[in-house]
């Protein structure tokens, strides 16, 4: 098997984190141009393939980090940024399970945020639920724990 630089892991993880940020911001602004896009925008398991993808390259890029410069500091943060975004992709999945969960999840706006229109006044308000909220905090941690890794591994001692 071909070794995989860490520096490119890294890079990868901080764009992919980007990636997740942006995809969560732009969320509001996908469903009111194309409602049918946004409800897979939206949709818990468009953010669990994301997620598929995002937290083996993380985990690989943090161990090979950890083994090449040793900063405990870097690993911790990103494997909390991993929990968080764990935490954060399956959240909609246990609050779909409990018994006041009544929606039927076809455009599931649990997950990013949402422009939420009250029909009797016709205000707007942006509704960020705990999902969004989770990943992205986690999102942020690894973006930290990639560019530590970046800067450490381009020679920051020990």
């Amino acid at each position: 098997m071909k070794h995989v630089p860490v520096e490119a892991l890294d890079r990868t993880g901080a764009i992919a984190s980007i990636a997740c940020a942006f995809h969560c911001l732009c969320a509001p602004l996908v469903l009111l141009v194309a409602p049918a896009l946004g409800g897979l925008w939206v949709h818990p398991g468009t953010h669990l393939a994301i997620a598929a993808l995002v937290l083996p390259v993380a985990a690989l890029a943090l161990r090979a980090g950890l083994r090449a410069h040793g900063r405990r500091w870097i690993a911790a943060t990103g494997f909390g940024g991993m929990a968080l975004v764990a935490l954060g992709t399956g959240l909609p999945f246990v609050e779909l399970t409990t018994p006041a969960a009544e929606h039927a999840c076809e455009t599931c706006h649990d997950c990013c945020p949402t422009l939420v229109v009250d029909p009797g006044s016709g205000e707007s308000s942006l509704r960020v639920p705990a999902a969004s909220i989770l990943t992205m905090a986690g999102g942020a941690l690894l973006v930290a724990a990639h560019l530590g890794n970046l800067r450490c591994g381009a020679g920051c001692g020990r």
